[in-house]
């Protein structure tokens, strides 16, 4: 690309300087021929005016051998056309015999490889003499190639510079070019780090900030899909547990409970696929319309947890105040909050578990609160809510205090003996775009 803009370049400062340089030459050569001829008129009318006296009193003529002009010659010619004196044909050339007989100034830009001017010297109204001043034509050759010469130097010159100052911009324009490539490249190889470095150039600057945020989205994007393994992991263990468990007591039950027992399978093979939806849905960083409904959330994680808890004769306690705050907080995330919640409290904690939804000052809470507990267990809650959301931890803390965090809410450990874990939820705003007064 480098080379064609130089290239180019050249090839458009050749054009220009043929364009303008053709007419300039023409004007140069114009310019040297009037040029000549002038000082050829200038000598002849001098030469006519200083014998004029000597014509009138027939004294003697001035020496007119010397030039004061290396280039040119001066000659006087009579009437008849014999040369009086000074340097040129013997007899009156065309030019002289016209100056004679019309009286004026002839000029012939061509005579016999010469540049001719012929003045008449008149004296008392009467046609004396002339004078003939000639130079060679291969003045105005010599003239004319030198003045051709400087155009040519200049217009060699111009080229130059044209194609010094195109291969600047050309690199000045590649670089930033190559370097957007090169990031292109190590973007489609997946490097999602990479950035452009501004070029002072605005069109590229816009180029390497659309490349920019394209990198950082295809980063965010493949970070939250590859994280979705891991999410899903974790959160399908616990509803795959409650399947089984359907499907376990299907087989050992009477023929008569049966029935009930495939539906109750039924049930969590729905709640497993909401729990699908909801982990893609958050992978996907898409929330469901509609606000939260506390209740009817409240009652589905209880129907889910209440048969795992009973299988180690344990109780789920579900409570719901009435009246409780509105929250914009997405259902999935809360959901998928309380589901690790609740799999803590089943797999770690001890006795019976309790849910409970309350207003805590105008904002929602939603606690999880089993009847182990003590500084042990509270420590390891502490170093689950503090690692960060990639670690592996076998509590899943993590992934419910990044999952809070995105929605604006906090997770935090509000009691150790028994072990208890808040969920609290921002407050929904009022119609003026503010969170409504406590």
């Amino acid at each position: 690309m480098q080379r064609r803009i130089v290239t180019l370049a050249v090839l458009t400062a050749v054009l220009a300087t043929v364009v303008f340089g053709v007419p300039l030459a023409v004007v140069a050569h114009r310019d040297a021929l009037d040029h000549e001829v002038a000082e050829a008129r200038d000598l002849a009318a001098d030469t006519a005016l200083e014998v004029a006296p000597s014509l009138a009193t027939r004294n003697d003529l001035p020496d007119l051998s010397r030039s004061p002009e290396a280039d040119l010659t001066i000659a006087l010619y009579d009437g008849d056309g014999r040369r009086l004196a000074g340097r040129g044909p013997d007899t009156a050339d065309s030019p002289a015999r016209d100056a004679v007989r019309l009286g004026d100034v002839v000029t012939d830009e061509d005579a016999g490889g010469e540049i001719v001017v012929a003045v008449p010297v008149t004296v008392d109204g009467r046609v004396l003499a002339v004078t003939r001043a000639a130079t060679p034509r291969a003045e105005v050759t010599h003239l004319t190639l030198t003045a051709w010469g400087v155009l040519g130097l200049l217009a060699a010159g111009a080229v130059l510079i044209g194609g010094l100052v195109a291969r600047g911009l050309a690199r000045r324009l590649t670089r930033p070019l190559e370097a957007l490539a090169a990031g292109a490249h190590r973007l489609g190889d997946g490097d999602f780090s990479v950035r452009s470095d501004p070029s002072g150039i605005p069109e590229l600057d816009e180029v390497g900030g659309a490349l920019d945020a394209t990198a950082t989205r295809l980063g965010d994007l493949v970070a939250r899909e590859r994280s979705f393994a891991g999410r899903a992991s974790h959160q399908l263990r616990t509803p795959l547990t409650g399947l089984r468990l359907h499907l376990e007591r299907a087989l050992t039950c009477p023929p008569a409970d049966r029935t009930r027992a495939l539906q109750d399978a039924l049930q969590a093979t729905d709640r497993l696929e909401g729990t699908v939806h909801d982990l893609l849905a958050l992978t996907r960083e898409t929330r469901s319309v509609g606000g939260l409904d506390v209740p009817r959330l409240v009652a589905e994680l209880a129907d889910t947890w209440a048969p795992i808890l009973a299988r180690s004769a344990r109780h789920l306690d579900a409570r719901c105040e009435p009246g409780l705050p509105a929250t914009p907080a997405s259902p999935a995330a809360v959901r998928q909050v309380l589901t690790v919640l609740l799999d803590n409290a089943t797999c770690h904690g001890s006795g019976d578990v309790l849910l409970n939804a309350r207003d805590a000052g105008g904002l929602l809470a939603l606690d999880v609160t089993d009847e182990g507990g003590g500084e042990a267990a509270a420590e390891r809650v502490r170093r689950g809510l503090t690692t960060s959301a990639g670690a592996s931890d076998r509590l899943g803390l993590p992934l419910a205090r990044s999952l809070a965090d995105a929605e604006g809410a906090r997770l935090r450990l509000s009691g150790t003996r028994p072990l208890s874990l808040t969920l609290v939820l921002p407050p929904a705003e009022d119609g003026t775009g503010e969170p409504p007064a406590r």
